[in-house]
């Protein structure tokens, strides 16, 4: 049956408006002819409502956050004494629980971020919090003396274990080498438990619109959580795994790597594993990405993840197996460096790619647009919270302000593709779209940087057709004739009304090669 969909704002891509579109029985985008000549017609009226091409999202962790949505939410906990008492009531009502996990603390908040303050909530159990940056962990004495480290502190090759004025944790640890010193001990869900979390989690971006997206961290048992969700027949989406590149077992990791790639190819591209992904720094909140000026606050440069002779090899040898190469670089001197190691790399199968890129500057854009990297960012960052103002600090103004070059990077001909990066900020690509706009989220707020916002069709291109590209995809993402009817019907016109009320744009219903996924209730 061919479906007409009509009386509606149609957006298809550019500046381009239809005022109605036809879809085969097969989901495709046909001609109006075609449909005129099929022998059974549905007719679907938009009521006015706009329908855009179908939100993507090219670097998120839905499986760590439906994980993490099992746990105790936190976020709401602005005083010390709101959240000690919420742990503690949580630990009464789950007393079975022999590991408290929580996220996530703001860390601007006026708190004192030790153990001891976990200790007066929960001192016989190990309580584990996560930071908004989820570069941040932060623990009780229970964990850290479960974890070793209240003696000897182990050597790092990344990352810190902080410690007070006598030598001892405070209960702050900083990137993953330190931070799984504890989480490698935290109790381990069954694979029932796991595919259960992906798809609570699936069905928070299909709400939003969202019809693909990207994991950017895969480790070792994760790839096998989503084939057998899609085994289950319950998986909806179309997903691209990034392996995550261990420094240290990245060598015997990459056998690994190929034997899910091929394993995954019985899903016949819905999930697929053409990914790895690199860390190259940390995150300027705990003044580890690695910048060309140093730190306000500590003097230092920030931390190279890898070696950085190992890092180079490691890249050439992932690209040497076809992989794609997806960087985590926010700090300049991070991003230089990824851009010289891709620079000797040639016959990309897939457009190397540069997530997060928080601090750039003109010359940088401009040898990413002439390599062909790809720029995948976060939006929402891109506003005054406390996510951005506690790195003010370690920045300094000048620094700070200059963040999230968005127009920058359209202006220099940069593939520039949105992701959100759940669970650290909103899965919802409304919410991107409205800050990359606006640079802000709400009207109280003062504008980041307001010369970098962007117009509304470029940031529908970068959550729709700019993430097609940065996959390599054949098809283009958009609402074009012959193309997948993959779409989203929104209750706002996002090219006509003002920019301020773009946030309150509601989802109606999102659309998967001409099935219908979601739809609002009244």
């Amino acid at each position: 049956m061919a479906t007409k969909f009509h009386s509606g704002i149609i957006y298809v891509e550019g500046s381009r408006v239809v005022e109605s579109l036809f879809v085969s029985a097969a989901g495709v985008i046909i001609s109006e002819d075609e449909f005129q000549q099929s022998q059974n017609k549905n007719f679907v009226d938009l009521e006015g409502n706009f329908l855009s091409p179908a939100f993507r999202d090219g670097h998120a962790h839905p499986l760590f956050a439906g994980r993490e949505s099992r746990g105790l939410d936190i976020s709401d906990c602005l005083t010390e004494d709101a959240l000690i008492v919420k742990l503690q009531t949580y630990a009464k009502e789950n007393a079975e629980l022999t590991w408290i996990d929580a996220a996530v603390f703001d860390r601007s908040l006026d708190m004192i971020f030790n153990r001891q303050t976990l200790d007066k909530a929960i001192p016989d159990k190990p309580v584990v919090l996560h930071g908004d940056d989820h570069h941040t962990l932060w623990v009780n004495t229970k964990a850290l003396e479960m974890a070793g480290l209240l003696g000897d502190i182990p050597a790092l090759d990344s990352g810190s274990i902080d410690l007070d004025s006598e030598g001892i944790p405070t209960g702050i640890l900083r990137e993953w080498p330190a931070m799984s010193k504890v989480l490698d001990l935290a109790p381990k869900l069954t694979q029932a438990e796991d595919v259960a979390a992906l798809l609570s989690a699936e069905q928070e971006l299909i709400s939003s619109g969202i019809v693909e997206c990207v994991d950017a961290w895969i480790d070792p048992g994760m790839s096998e959580i989503y084939l057998a969700a899609w085994k289950s027949g319950l998986l909806q989406l179309d997903y691209t795994l990034a392996f995550r590149a261990d420094p240290i077992t990245f060598n015997s990791d990459l056998e690994y790597f190929n034997g899910q790639r091929e394993a995954l190819r019985a899903t016949e591209g819905q999930v697929q594993g053409n990914t790895i992904k690199f860390f190259a720094d940390g995150v300027f909140g705990s003044a580890t990405a690695l910048v060309s000026d140093p730190y306000l606050s500590t003097g230092e440069n920030g931390q190279l993840i890898w070696v950085e002779d190992e890092f180079k090899d490691a890249i050439k040898l992932a690209h040497e197996n076809g992989f794609q190469i997806h960087i985590h670089a926010i700090g300049d001197a991070a991003t230089k460096l990824s851009l010289d190691i891709i620079s000797e790399l040639s016959d990309f199968i897939y457009p190397p790619v540069i997530a997060h890129a928080e601090l750039t500057d003109p010359e940088i854009l401009s040898r990413m647009a002439q390599l062909g990297v790809v720029a995948c960012v976060q939006p929402y960052w891109a506003q005054n919270n406390g996510l951005l103002t506690s790195c003010q600090q370690h920045l300094g103004i000048e620094r700070l302000s200059s963040l999230y070059s968005f127009r920058g990077m359209f202006e220099s001909g940069v593939t520039t593709v949105f992701s959100s990066d759940w669970p650290i900020s909103s899965y919802e690509p409304v919410k991107g779209l409205a800050v990359a706009v606006n640079r802000r989220e709400y009207p109280n707020q003062e504008p980041h940087n307001l010369s970098q916002a962007i117009s509304v069709p470029q940031a529908i291109a970068a959550y729709t057709a700019n993430v097609k590209t940065m996959l390599g995809a054949d098809d283009k993402g958009t609402l074009s004739l012959g193309e997948a009817f993959d779409a989203v019907l929104l209750d706002q016109n996002l090219l006509a009304i003002s920019p301020e009320l773009l946030l309150k744009t509601k989802v109606l219903a999102t659309y998967k090669l001409g099935n219908l996924l979601y739809r609002a209730t009244p």
